[in-house]
């Protein structure tokens, strides 16, 4: 995935494309590279990550875990 996640250190209403936008703290989040953190780079810092996002698919030749349970006529 491309480009660190920034999220807003602080709350409040920042310009943006001729129009005001309200950030709000610890919860709007930015990639590098936008606009909005090149503009108030103050304004955010980057994301903690508390845990890493299981990859869904497996790759070419990988197992998953697991067992897949058959189907039953009550399901």
């Amino acid at each position: 995935m491309p480009g660190q996640v920034f999220v807003a250190a602080d709350s409040g209403a920042l310009e943006f494309e001729g129009a005001m936008v309200v950030v709000h703290k610890g919860v709007t989040r930015v990639r590098e590279g936008h606009e909005l953190l090149r503009k108030y780079p103050d304004m955010f810092k980057p994301l903690d990550v508390h845990y890493d996002v299981e990859d869904t698919t497996a790759r070419p030749g990988a197992k998953r875990g697991g067992r897949r349970s058959e189907k039953t006529d009550e399901d």
